[in-house]
Formats: C-alpha cells, sequence, structure tokens
C-alpha cells in the first residue's frame, strides 16, 4: 500500500524551513519544520513485506548523474526512480559496453555518495526559495523574497557598480558545480557580454600540476581505465583511490589478479595501500627525493632507455656553462632564433640542429653526455654539455643512503621499487591532485615524470605518466562564444583561421589551441573575461597578508613583493587590478569562505569592501550564511544537462529533469537568463544604454537579455534546447542527439575533439581500444608544447636559475605556519566530495559525525592526548578545535585531516586558520612567450596546505 503523502504537503514541510534561518540552530530548525510531516496520515501496514515491496514501485526512471567536480572518480550514470512526483532512491545504471575482451568493463559505476543524493536533495539544508539577509552577514537571519523582488534589486545595484566603477568590479566565484554545458554557458556568456571577471580556480583548488606544465607545456593527458589492465606495474604515488575514486577503484585491484604489481608510495598507510603489492613509506613532501633516488640508481645501472630519451626529452639539447642558457641559434648567428636549440651529433662529431617540426631523428644519433666547447657569434669559445650530462652530475648527490635520511624509507625497500620500475615493461600511475598542493609540488611532479621518461614508459597501452584527466564535448566553447546560431559558420572560420594563422607559424594545433585559451586573460578578446583566483584572494581577500615571515628563509624579499611584483608587472592576471575594490560577487556553486586556504581573513578584509554577495546553490553552506542574497538552484536530478568527464571513463553523461524543482528553486541557465532580463529592463527604465568597460569594450546593458539568449533563440526555460545545440555543435560524441542521450545516460567520446583541454590528450580513439595519451607524441612524433618542442627537464628561465630549480630536484619544505614539531597534511575524504556531502546525516554515519584530527599513537601518548579527546591545533597564524583519533597508520609528527568539513561543524575556528599557504615564486613566472605563461587552468600560481606546521594541546571539551 502507497504512503499516503501527497507532494505539496511534502514540499509545504520544506518551505517552512527557508522563511527564517538562524545560524548555528539552522539545521535544527530546519529539521524541526520537516518533522511536521509526522501529522500525516499513517499507511494502513499489514506486514513488513508492504513496507519493502513499496521501492519496487515507481512512476517513472529519468536519467541521472551528480553535477560536481569529483573530478577523477567523475561521472557516473544513474537510473532515477520517481513516485509520486519525488525523487526517492537511485540506482547504478549497468550498461556500460565492455571495450573489447581483454579487459573489464565499467560496470557499474558510482559510489555512495551518488546512493544518497535523492537524500541531501530533500535534507534540510535544501534551500527552495529565494532569501535576502535581513540580518547582519553571518548572523543567519534572512527573510523570503520573490524572484522579482530579488532579481531586480540585484540588477539595480549591479548596474550601479558597472556604471560608476566598471564591469571588472563584479566577479563570478565558480565552484566545483562547473558542468561545461547549460549552467557554465549561462554564466560564461554573461561573462563575455558584460566583462565582469571569472575566477579561474583550477590552481586555486590545487589542481594545477605545474610540474607537469614544466615537464609536458600541458596537464591534460590520461587514460582510459581499462588500459590499466595492460601495466605490469601501477604506481599509486601520492594518491589514495581507493578513497577517491571508488568507481574506477576495481580496475586497480582486479588488475593484480592479471600479474599486475602495484605499489602504493605516500606517508601514511591508507587504503589503497592495503591493496597493494608494496607500500613504500616516505616522510610528508620528500617524494621529489624519492624519485631522484631512484632516477640515479636507474641511470647508475644502465636502465634506461636513451633512443626514447634522445628524440622525445631535451636531454641531448646543449646548455651554455656561463650562462645556465640552452645554446640557441640567436648565440650562433646574427639572425637566428631564440627558439632553434642544438645537439651533438655522435655520428658526425658536429654540432646540428635539433629538429623542430617533428621528433624524428632521421640520420642523427644525438650524444646524450656530450660535452665540448662552441664558438658563439662573438667570436669567444663557450663551454657547453647536454642536460643529460648535467642531470647525471646532480643525481650524484641522490644516493640510497642520502635518500633514506630524507625520506625515512629504507636503503633495501628503495632499491627495490628502483629494481621493480627497472623491470617494468609497463609502467604507469594512478593520478591525482595531492602532490601538488606542496610548496614544492612541481619538483616532485618533474622528478616524478623523470623516472617515467627515463625508462621511456610514455605513450603506450599500459604505459604513461598520467597529470590532469580531461575530456569534454568541444561544442560548448562555440556555443558559449558566438552571438547568435547564424554566426557559428563565421566563428568556426574566425577560430579555425586563428589556429591555422599559429600553425604556419611554427605551431602545432595543440599549441596554438593552448596560446589562443591565453586569451582569457586579455582585453578586447572575443572569450569571457577570467582571472587567477589565487591572486584574486591573495590580493583582494588579504590572504596575501599572512605571506611575509620568516618561514622561506630562501626568499630575496617578502612573499607579497613577488606577488604584487608579478601582478603589477603583467606577469600574471590579475582582475579587478590592484587598487580596485571588488564589489560584487556571485558565487556560483562555489563554497569558497570554507574552501580558500587561510580564507578567514577574507571575511575580514573583503567583505567589508562587498556591496553584494549573491550565492546560486541548493543548499545553505559556510559561503552562503555570509551572502546578502541565495538564489535558489535546481538539484541535479530536476535540470538537464550533461557533464565534462575524464578518459578514465570516456562516457558523456547526462542528467534529465526526473522531477520539477522543489519549490520556487530554478536551473541555472533559467536564473541568469532571468538576471540578464531583469538587468536590461532596468537598464531601458533607468534609460541606460552601452557603457564602456575599464578596457574601452562596449557593454550594452539595454540590450543582455537580447545577447545571452541569442535573440529569443534560447529562452530563460529552453534548458533542453541549450544542452541540444551543444551536443549538436560537438565533433567528439558521434551523432548521439540529445534525445537519444536523455534515453541512454551516457555516450563514449569518438574523439578528443577541438576543446583546448582534451585535445592535450594527443591520441587517437579506435575502437575496440583502450584510451593511450600521448600516441602523437610518441608514434606519430608530434612535438610536445613546451619551448623545447620536448618533455622538457631542464628549465633556463631566470627565476628557476635563481631559486636552483633549473632540473628536478628535491627541496626541503618551508616551516610555513612557523616552527612547530608536526606536518599537517590531508586528502579527499571518502564520505564527501568537496563539502556537497560534508554535513550530510547519512554520510556522517559512516565516520565520527563530526570533524576529527589523526594523530599517530606515539605522537599522542606524548603528549597526554586519547582517542576522542578535544585538540587545540595551533601554529603562528590561527588555531582550530577538533576531535583526535588516534591512528596507527600515521608516521610519527605526521597530522592528517581530510578537508571538506563546514565552518559550524568544528568546535571552533577551521583547518584554514593556520594553513598560510604561502605562494611560491616560480609559479609567478610569466611573460616568458613559453609554455610557462598563464592561460586558462593552469600557468598560474597554486595554493598549498600540505607544509603547514602545528602543534596540539589537548584542551577541555
Amino acid at each position: 500500500m502507497a504512503v499516503n503523502l501527497s507532494r505539496r504537503g511534502f514540499l509545504q514541510g520544506l518551505g517552512a524551513s527557508t522563511l527564517v534561518l538562524s545560524t548555528p540552530s539552522f539545521v535544527a530548525r530546519a529539521a524541526a519544520a520537516v518533522s511536521d510531516l509526522a501529522g500525516l496520515p499513517i499507511p494502513d501496514y499489514s506486514a513488513w513485506q508492504d513496507i519493502y515491496q513499496t521501492q519496487w514501485s515507481w512512476d517513472k526512471i529519468a536519467k541521472g548523474t551528480h553535477l560536481i567536480n569529483c573530478w577523477y572518480q567523475s561521472h557516473c550514470a544513474w537510473d532515477v526512480y520517481v513516485k509520486d512526483g519525488l525523487v526517492y532512491r537511485e540506482e547504478q545504471t549497468a550498461k556500460y559496453p565492455q571495450t573489447n575482451s581483454d579487459v573489464p568493463d565499467f560496470n557499474p559505476r558510482g559510489c555512495q555518495k551518488g546512493c544518497a543524493f535523492s537524500n541531501r536533495m530533500y535534507d534540510a539544508t535544501r534551500v527552495i526559495h529565494p532569501l535576502k539577509r535581513v540580518g547582519e552577514r553571518g548572523e543567519g537571519k534572512w527573510k523570503r523574497v520573490s524572484w522579482d523582488e530579488a532579481l531586480t534589486d540585484i540588477a539595480d545595484r549591479y548596474i550601479d557598480v558597472t556604471v560608476n566603477e566598471g564591469s571588472d568590479r563584479t566577479i563570478w566565484d565558480i565552484g566545483p558545480g562547473m558542468d561545461l554545458a547549460t549552467s557554465s554557458a549561462a554564466v560564461f556568456r554573461f561573462s563575455k557580454f558584460t566583462r565582469s571577471v571569472l575566477l579561474d580556480m583550477n590552481t586555486e583548488i590545487g589542481d594545477g600540476h605545474r610540474g607537469a606544465l614544466e615537464t609536458l607545456g600541458k596537464i591534460s593527458g590520461e587514460r582510459s581505465a581499462d588500459d590499466f589492465f595492460y601495466s605490469d606495474l601501477i604506481l599509486i604515488w601520492g594518491s589514495n583511490p581507493i578513497y577517491t575514486q571508488i568507481p574506477n577503484a576495481h580496475f586497480y585491484t582486479e588488475a593484480r589478479y592479471n600479474g599486475t604489481k602495484i605499489i602504493t608510495i605516500s606517508p601514511d598507510y591508507n587504503a589503497s595501500a592495503t591493496k597493494s603489492d608494496l607500500w613504500v613509506p616516505v616522510k610528508p613532501g620528500t617524494d621529489a627525493a624519492l624519485a631522484m633516488g631512484i632516477a640515479r640508481w636507474l641511470v647508475e645501472h644502465d636502465k634506461i632507455d636513451r633512443a626514447f630519451m634522445a628524440e622525445q626529452t631535451d636531454m641531448p639539447l646543449l646548455v651554455r656553462a656561463d650562462t645556465g642558457k640552452f645554446l640557441t641559434e640567436a648565440d650562433m648567428q646574427a639572425s637566428g632564433s631564440i627558439h632553434g636549440f642544438y645537439l651533438y651529433d655522435g655520428a658526425t662529431k658536429r654540432l646540428m640542429p635539433a629538429p623542430r617540426k617533428n621528433l624524428n631523428l632521421g640520420e642523427l644519433q644525438p650524444d646524450l653526455e656530450a660535452i665540448t666547447t662552441v664558438t658563439v657569434r662573438d667570436g669567444s669559445e663557450v663551454s657547453v654539455s647536454t642536460v643529460f650530462s648535467l642531470l647525471k652530475d646532480s643525481l650524484q648527490l641522490y644516493t640510497l643512503a642520502h635518500v633514506s635520511k630524507v625520506c625515512g624509507t629504507g636503503e633495501k625497500m628503495i632499491e627495490l621499487m628502483a629494481q621493480s620500475v627497472s623491470n617494468s615493461k609497463a609502467m604507469t600511475n594512478i593520478t591525482s591532485s595531492s602532490l601538488n598542493k606542496y610548496f614544492h609540488g612541481n619538483l616532485i611532479e618533474r622528478a616524478m615524470i623523470l623516472v617515467f621518461a627515463l625508462t621511456g614508459n610514455m605513450g603506450r597501452h599500459g604505459a604513461g605518466y598520467s597529470a590532469f584527466p580531461f575530456l569534454t564535448p568541444d561544442g560548448f566553447e562555440p556555443f558559449t562564444l558566438i552571438p547568435d546560431m547564424h554566426s557559428l559558420e563565421q566563428f568556426a572560420l574566425q577560430a579555425h583561421g586563428m589556429v591555422e594563422e599559429k600553425v604556419a607559424e611554427g605551431m602545432t594545433e595543440e599549441m596554438a589551441l593552448y596560446d589562443l585559451t591565453k586569451l582569457v586573460f586579455t582585453t578586447n578578446s572575443p572569450f569571457p573575461q577570467a582571472t587567477c583566483a589565487t591572486l584574486f584572494w591573495a590580493v583582494h581577500g588579504g590572504v596575501k597578508d599572512l605571506h611575509d615571515n620568516n618561514w622561506t628563509p630562501f626568499l630575496t624579499k617578502p612573499m607579497s613583493d613577488y606577488v604584487l611584483d608579478a601582478v603589477n608587472s603583467g606577469d600574471q592576471p590579475l582582475l579587478p587590478p590592484v587598487g580596485k575594490t571588488p564589489r560584487i560577487i556571485f558565487h556560483f556553486v562555489s563554497n569558497s569562505l570554507r574552501r580558500v586556504r587561510g580564507g578567514d581573513i577574507l571575511k575580514e578584509k573583503l567583505w567589508p569592501q562587498l556591496d553584494l554577495s549573491v550565492v546560486l546553490d541548493m543548499r545553505m553552506n559556510t559561503t552562503a550564511q555570509h551572502a546578502d542574497y541565495f538564489l535558489p538552484c535546481a538539484a541535479w536530478y530536476e535540470r538537464n544537462s550533461f557533464k565534462w568527464v575524464t578518459p578514465l571513463s570516456p562516457f558523456l553523461t547526462a542528467t534529465t529533469a526526473a522531477t520539477e524543482p522543489l519549490g520556487s528553486a530554478k536551473p541555472d541557465w533559467e536564473i541568469i537568463l532571468l538576471l540578464s532580463k531583469a538587468i536590461q529592463k532596468r537598464a531601458k527604465e533607468r534609460g541606460i544604454g552601452t557603457v564602456k568597460s575599464p578596457h574601452g569594450e562596449d557593454i550594452a546593458l539595454d540590450k543582455l537579455y537580447d545577447h545571452m539568449s541569442m535573440n529569443g533563440a534560447f529562452g530563460e526555460k529552453d534548458e533542453e534546447k541549450v544542452a541540444a545545440a551543444i551536443l549538436q555543435l560537438s565533433s567528439n560524441v558521434g551523432d548521439i542527439t540529445w534525445e537519444e542521450l536523455k534515453e541512454t545516460g551516457f555516450a563514449r567520446f569518438t574523439k578528443p575533439g577541438g576543446d583546448s583541454a582534451s585535445l592535450g590528450n594527443m591520441t587517437d580513439f579506435k575502437e575496440g581500444e583502450t584510451l593511450v595519451p600521448h600516441t602523437h607524441h610518441v608514434e606519430k612524433k608530434v612535438p610536445w608544447p613546451t619551448y623545447t618542442r620536448r618533455m622538457q627537464f631542464y628549465i633556463d628561465q631566470d627565476r628557476y636559475l635563481e631559486m636552483g630549480e633549473a632540473l628536478p630536484r628535491h627541496k626541503d619544505a618551508p616551516k610555513i605556519g612557523g616552527n612547530h614539531p608536526f606536518m599537517l597534511t590531508g586528502g579527499h575524504p571518502r564520505e564527501s566530495i568537496h563539502s556537497t556531502w560534508r554535513d550530510n546525516p547519512l554520510m556522517l554515519q559512516l565516520t565520527r559525525g563530526e570533524p576529527y584530527i589523526l594523530i599517530c599513537p606515539l605522537d599522542a601518548a606524548g603528549k597526554g592526548v586519547e582517542d576522542g579527546d578535544l585538540l587545540r591545533v595551533f601554529n603562528d597564524v590561527g588555531e582550530f578545535h577538533v576531535k583526535a583519533k588516534l591512528s596507527p597508520s600515521l608516521q610519527p609528527g605526521q597530522l592528517l585531516i581530510y578537508h571538506a568539513w563546514e565552518d559550524y561543524q568544528f568546535k571552533k575556528g577551521t583547518m584554514r586558520n593556520v594553513t598560510p599557504s604561502p605562494i611560491n615564486p616560480v609559479e609567478l613566472v610569466g611573460n616568458t612567450g613559453t609554455h610557462l605563461d598563464p592561460r586558462f587552468a593552469t600557468g598560474q600560481p597554486s595554493t598549498f596546505d600540505r607544509d603547514a606546521r602545528v602543534d596540539v594541546e589537548k584542551i577541555e571539551a
């Protein structure tokens, strides 16, 4: 017998919770409002079987996925079950095809967070009507307002700021809910037509993979998860995929049954280490030393692939001893290019230009260990050495004894790992972004890639280093950029012409597309306006005020000076410029006050200067509690869109509107189109037409909705039409239509496509074969997108030479936060992705239900701490209070707190209070004309929290 509970009654119960929300009692009060449902009629069940059987009846099944950046485990297809107008459960779709009979299929994909989303969308944190703040920011006092009232007020305040102070005073804080489909199209188009600023958050959240950029010229490149079955050695290095890649984990564990060996390298004995053949413990942040020690062993025992190194890397290129710079054509002849490099041909014993158009060496036989003298164009004699010769010299430091002392890893263990690497015929790694969050994470990644290059493990089935996995329909960019559908052909020709022009200048197509992505930081460009989120929070948010200290004694000036020099010189982008304060921030599914390292200072430095803080989200969170307006978004099962993916599971995945949005919540596309309509209406009523951006661009406020909607072709209710258009414009998902995608829920990608990040995979998608990144470089000899056009291990840029980082190396971590005994490490929790599920009751049941910090029992005993005690965690910049959890899996001197806890879940403070995240000066390099320059998603400074030093003391609860 069905439960006698109407959808209307359920919504009324939820709606009551949005009238007045008071923090910190918001969750309790909202839950009490929902509990009013207890007064509804009680169904007449005759037996427990009646209750059990009701879950197997439904009105319809829709296709759904979760539009959240769960990244490496991303994009799972779900069947969404609807009864009486409500989603009551979801189930994994198990219809993924098998690539071939040698490898496992992808079924089923999903995790416990996905299984709990139907609970999350109806729980007490959900907001379903627009709210306006009536108390002080953070006080938690709100009133319910109409959409018209909210949007009209926001529109007027937006117009005031744009007209009086400039378009770049309005910021779009883009969070992990970015889908690169219908929702993102609205935001990106708004930025394009208003010249408001998008925060590029990729490096700010620690996903920039700087070491891969420095070495490979890009960060993209990943295999499909079934390709791991062709590996004989998998390195789980700096990741914990049993926690963070639940849908992919079976590929790794099943590969062991196929004979694959798995080695986990991590400070703690984590869940992934338990599934490995060998666990190699390292002190936090010392991974570069371990990699360099392995590299020394490989070179010393001649277990290296010299042919691969000569062809694919910069190892044979010559470097001047006097300047530390590459020997270039400009050194040798008056009309020579600074981009022409030399090698020493062992066959002819002559200096020869290194090939640039492709990597094919032809008859050349580069001498990897050449050391000689050359006569440069001014007539002087200069000593030159190959990069490999310089590398061999630098490796002498990394003896087994030295590496063991640095890493805390036994010499025999290091040698055992080195032997495993040398014996491997197909070695790969499981990527994550954990190591990027160390101050010297770029050096760690460069050293890791060196191990792969020395052994030739790139661009083959089962073999290759993976950094940043990314794959998305390439119709998103044209839909975002074109003013109307009639101009699509014109745009295509223009874009093609821009690429062709750069190719004619000698770039590869990949290089040309990367070069174009720099235009998001360029004014008067056809692209949306973006800026580096790390620098935005550092300068405008005040985070840089935490950086000046003696934690990094190797610097020649205060850290804030490096930051301001980079910004003022234009080496790194920042909008609005220094001295011009942001006035409006739209938090687009972004919980920045929880996320930003050192972010507590934002409430002190930036928030008081904001005229308006608007949150677009579906649930109340830390940032929303300090907003002026909350605009409620439809949940993921209440909208139509699809999601960018990763090659690990190369299937475009859709979500469809299983039900109508709760209350008056709306899809993101509709909200932003309605905001555009309100701005256009108020601009006309106030007699305001076209205004100028600070850079002289025209902004037609009185035509904004017309431009956003392509003159009505895509209205606010046309979310499905937008999805269909983006799909139709995409070249890399075959000929599937939106209607077909709605039925199947997913479709396999057919090629990387024309999106710059997706093209970075540089491979062909072949029927019946697993995906392998970088085959175009290794098999087709297409140059790598670095300025030497090879995998580049030597960087002769001045800042790198100054910092002693021309070659990969280990550097001790700075004592960020002060000279304290513990290093605070972290990672993604198993029970949440970012903060989306962090306070969900079902997920809290899987842990202790509140924030906790892991501490080694030996350290706990020394501090008189027992399991469950309340600790004060502190350093030179702040403190927070949290419960202790004793864990023998941790090393002495290491603390670990999994991230994403909301501020209101702590006893006092948060872990952000002790993580000031100083910026590494080498990551501020720009304006070099090389692959090191900033572009969208990469080439910008990161934030670092893994090196924070703290102390602990037991306090009374």
